[in-house]
């Protein structure tokens, strides 16, 4: 195999113009100052005992280094991250982050365009839009902040909520994986406030959008792209400190003048123009790399090594390498001898050298890999550390971004853009064979969903009401299901949950609470007309095969369907071979003309920060507490006039507010997964005083409902 020999000491990689001028560099060279970096931070680390928060997050001496450097390549950029830093501080603070995870998030997204450092200039200052070619070689920018932050020893949670900054909603970029609150809270608010900011400038191809046509645009991709509740979450805050927000954000950009830069400086940054600008052409030609230092210890293990190999940086990071720290074997699938190793080969003869393996992915399947072992050495003549870098052979596609384009279409449903029904069945596989190997395995729930009577939508308004109808339940079903719970569209009007870690009851409350969600839900284009669904429940059990949970689901629809829609039925494998009947939620009389609202969400906190949430949300609104204990609190909101006629405002329609709380926190089994602490909340509001439209209550009761949910950060 004929490759470009790139990490070699001879080799200079091309160096994009600096406005300071430039050196070159060899890539032997550039390489030692990753492992430089490393070694760096230990050392102050290790000198600053009563470091502060930003030293706990990352050496204050690199953060000055990475930011000046970013300046002198584009100024432009790092007034653009001082403002996100800025808007995403203030949305997790109004979210109640608080202390060092507030300045981990603030140190994320000063740095999460830091790899544009690499970038070329005939892209990154491209006068109008980029083409397709030119987005894919633009995207490996974010790939090469994250190596030289691993180099920099930079905080774990900074790296994760970088490396999951790109990951939408809905999980649908990174394979059903990270679904909802999967994703790092901090990389979900980060999202929201690169976006904003990157909407709020102007760009060459268009001028700056106003707040009102942002936020349209955010909240038109919240549940797919972004997570709804954290854009309420800014919603709340302009809204609650309109003059303060905007005057806020135009003295962010005040207060940065780009300073002129010192000799030592301007070195530093062309020596950190050039690390980059090395990083950016091993992310373009090669599919991942990893570093070890003198002491063996992992330095850096690149985002695009994670992927080839599915082993996550975090679990490898500052270990020592041994012969099986990476699943390499010889061309029959043999696990390599010790003198085979190519680290031990390369350490032993001191030169690089270029050698074709295999790499055993994770269901065993080999692939066929080149690996280049790149030995680096000190001026004193000793060794200093090792880079290997690594292409995947099997690969045939040249253009990784146009392949993830492909996957993404091939999974998502083209209308309402969750997943699709080849895309549920791959993902039940999945949990299914994960629960065949495991004899303690989490439950595993599935549920089916029909909209009731949606040919007579189709019908009355025609299609393309009909398909709006589909996407607002979609997205219904998006906001109201838990982390790790996947939403398909099955086929028609039919969509189907998946529901891992979660028992047939539970599974049977969620469906009765989505269920209550659709009631509620109004459509314009229906001329406020509310549309329901029936819901089949099934759990996995044991002799159970995709086939035969999908049918048993399938067969409980059925049974809600004929036992008059609207309602909730689940369905064991006893009940369905013995013909009994199957357990049906009667539904509750639909709230619509009536002077009661009842719903429920999931909120996404500990038990013990309830009281907390509730606190502020009772002293933000001026409510009034009337019963308060752990479980319990009703409140009332809203204040009656001389008579006891509701008025035409909110404060002067009075309404009491009972709160239900129940511990539902979530266990996961995975080792890759989190317990995640959540709360159940349930809602019964009831009017005081006198009023005749049950309409205006039910439209007052819908909008406490919705800032309940965006101060206990419902699910």
């Amino acid at each position: 195999m004929n490759s470009p020999q790139i990490a070699t000491s001879q080799t200079v990689p091309q160096q994009q113009q600096s406005v300071h001028g430039s050196y070159n560099m060899g890539s032997s060279q550039i390489l030692r100052e990753l492992i430089a970096f490393s070694a760096e931070s230990d050392e102050i680390a290790l000198e600053t005992r009563h470091a502060d928060e930003i030293d706990q997050v990352i050496c204050r001496k690199h953060l000055r280094k990475l930011l000046t450097a970013l300046q002198a390549r584009d100024a432009a950029t790092l007034s653009h991250c001082r403002r996100v830093a800025f808007l995403a501080k203030g949305i997790a603070t109004n979210l109640g982050w608080e202390g060092i995870h507030l300045k981990r998030l603030e140190v994320a997204a000063l740095l999460h365009d830091i790899g544009k450092i690499g970038v070329p200039d005939h892209i990154i200052f491209k006068p109008g839009k980029l083409t397709s070619d030119e987005i894919e070689l633009m995207s490996h920018y974010h790939h090469i902040g994250l190596d030289v932050l691993q180099a920099c020893r930079t905080d774990h949670e900074v790296l994760t909520i970088l490396s999951q900054t790109r990951f939408h909603f809905s999980g649908a970029t990174n394979g059903y994986q990270c679904i909802g609150s999967d994703v790092h809270q901090g990389a979900r608010i980060l999202a929201i406030a690169d976006a904003y900011d990157s909407l709020a400038t102007d760009q060459v191809y268009r001028a700056g959008k106003k707040h009102e046509e942002i936020m349209s645009i955010l909240m038109g991709a919240a549940g797919t792209q972004f997570d709804g509740n954290i854009i309420c979450a800014l919603s709340r805050w302009e809204q609650t400190e309109r003059d303060t927000f905007h005057e806020a954000i135009q003295e962010v950009n005040q207060n940065f003048q780009p300073k002129p830069l010192t000799e030592q400086e301007i070195s530093e940054a062309n020596l950190i123009s050039n690390i980059f600008s090395y990083l950016f052409q091993i992310e373009s030609l090669y599919d991942g790399f990893y570093i070890v230092n003198a002491d063996f210890q992992f330095v850096l293990f690149s985002p695009g090594l994670e992927q080839l190999t599915e082993i996550r940086a975090f679990d490898i990071l500052e270990t020592a390498w041994t012969n099986h720290s990476l699943p390499i074997t010889n061309q029959e699938g043999t696990s390599l001898a010790s003198s085979e190793h190519t680290m031990n080969r390369v350490i032993a003869s001191g030169k690089s050298m270029t050698t074709e393996l295999m790499l055993k992915r994770p269901d065993g399947r080999l692939i066929q890999i080149e690996v280049q072992s790149v030995p680096m050495f000190g001026e004193d003549g000793r060794l200093v550390g090792v880079a290997e870098i690594f292409r995947d052979l099997s690969r045939s596609l040249k253009r990784p971004q146009e392949f993830n384009e492909l996957k993404m279409a091939a999974s998502q449903d083209a209308l309402t853009s969750v997943a699709n029904r080849g895309e549920l069945e791959t993902q039940l596989a999945i949990l299914l064979n994960q629960a065949s190997q495991n004899q303690n395995a989490a439950p595993l729930s599935i549920i089916f969903i029909d909209a009731d009577h949606f040919k007579n939508i189709n019908d009355t308004y025609g299609h393309a009401v009909g398909d709006e109808v589909l996407i607002e339940l979609a997205r219904l079903f998006q906001h109201e299901t838990y982390s790790g719970e996947l939403v398909g569209r099955y086929g028609g009007e039919e969509f189907v949950i998946l529901c891992p870690e979660t028992d047939l009851d539970h599974a049977r409350l969620k469906a009765e609470r989505l269920r209550l969600a659709v009631n509620n839900l109004k459509l314009s284009n229906l001329n406020n007309n509310r549309i329901t669904a029936s819901f089949g429940v099934a759990q996995l059990e044991p002799g159970d095969s995709l086939e035969s949970l999908f049918h048993r689901a399938d067969n409980a629809l059925y049974q809600a369907k004929e036992t008059g829609r609207n309602r909730v039925c689940s369905l064991t494998c006893d009940e369905q071979m013995s013909g009994a009947a199957p357990d049906i939620v009667e539904p509750a009389q639909p709230n619509v003309g009536k002077m009661v609202f009842e719903s429920s969400f999931s909120a996404l906190i500990s038990s013990d920060i309830v009281v907390y949430k509730l606190g502020g949300f009772v002293n933000d609104n001026d409510a009034r507490l009337t019963e308060v204990n752990p479980n319990r609190a009703v409140m009332r909101l809203g204040k009656a006039g001389l008579l006891p006629f509701w008025g035409k405002t909110d404060d002067r329609r009075p309404i009491e507010v009972e709160l239900v709380f129940d511990n539902a926190t979530k266990k996961s089994t995975s080792a890759s997964r989190h317990a995640t602490p959540r709360v159940e909340v349930m809602i019964r509001m009831t009017p005081l005083g006198w009023i005749k439209q049950p309409d205006v209550f039910q439209q007052r009761a819908t909008r406490v409902f919705r800032l309940l949910k965006d101060y206990f950060v419902a699910d």
